[in-house]
């Protein structure tokens, strides 16, 4: 993990509320890995003081790609960044998505700005793996941010809950059986992990990578606090990828 300045050269609004950041870093940086968050700075002046963590949409040559919510006053900051701007970050941090094997079938399911690291994912394992790829939002996005989902994906299924874009409904509505997959991969709101999480069988081969509010990034203020069954996670130094069989959801 560094601390690395890069320059901003997109900051696109996609669809309400939610942004697709693009930012230039020095060359020869590091490897970053599919499921890797980073730890942005969204004011020189540290007002607000805590950085914002955000998942890794896409990764090419020396640049990064971020899709973000605006939901607070930091984002909020974060979306009137112009071109040019300089922008600090920590990264990476995290664990990354377990390594996918030739020719496995590996389910995808994303709802809302949780599609990101999956974006991520299958733009790193494209010509390797069987992606049935899952994905849902409120309300209408643009094509963009889920295009390269759709096209490294052997099947690929989007909704919106007020059907403005794909089928009507929640994402959830419109899984396949799950027993015929290698590997169920998800990232999405909490609602969506947990009901998800009770209708896989095989805990073991569920790989959730969890959202949370973070101080820190690296396990020091404790504020990701994650109830496991035979242990607790903080899921900055844990995760943010868990293995089901490890987690404990209510119900």
């Amino acid at each position: 993990m560094k601390e690395i300045v890069g320059e901003i050269v997109e900051n696109e609004k996609v669809a309400e509320r939610i942004y697709l950041l693009k930012v230039r870093l020095p060359k020869d940086t590091f490897e970053i890995l599919p499921g890797q968050f980073a730890m942005l700075q969204v004011e020189e002046s540290y007002d607000p003081f805590l950085r914002r963590p955000m998942s890794f949409y896409n990764v090419e040559d020396n640049f990064i790609y971020f899709l973000y919510q605006k939901i607070g006053r930091g984002t909020e900051i974060l979306s009137k960044k112009k071109i040019g701007e300089k922008i600090s970050m920590l990264l990476p941090l995290g664990n990354s998505f377990p390594s996918l094997n030739q020719g496995e079938k590996v389910l995808i399911v994303g709802g809302g700005v949780g599609i990101a690291p999956l974006n991520f994912l299958v733009n790193f394992f494209k010509e390797n793996v069987i992606f049935y790829s899952y994905i849902g939002f409120s309300s209408y996005v643009e094509e963009k941010i889920y295009r390269d989902i759709q096209k490294y994906s052997y099947n690929f299924v989007i909704s919106t809950e007020d059907g403005s874009v794909g089928n009507k409904g929640k994402i959830l509505e419109f899984l396949p059986s799950l027993l015929e997959f290698d590997k169920i991969i998800a990232c999405g709101p909490y609602p969506m992990l947990e009901s998800l999480y009770h209708l896989v069988d095989q805990k073991d081969k569920l790989y959730i990578s969890f959202e949370e509010r973070m101080g820190c990034g690296v396990g020091i203020c404790l504020s990701c606090f994650l109830k496991g069954r035979s242990r607790n996670f903080h899921v900055c130094r844990d995760g943010p990828i868990i293995v089901g069989s490890e987690v404990e959801f209510g119900g």
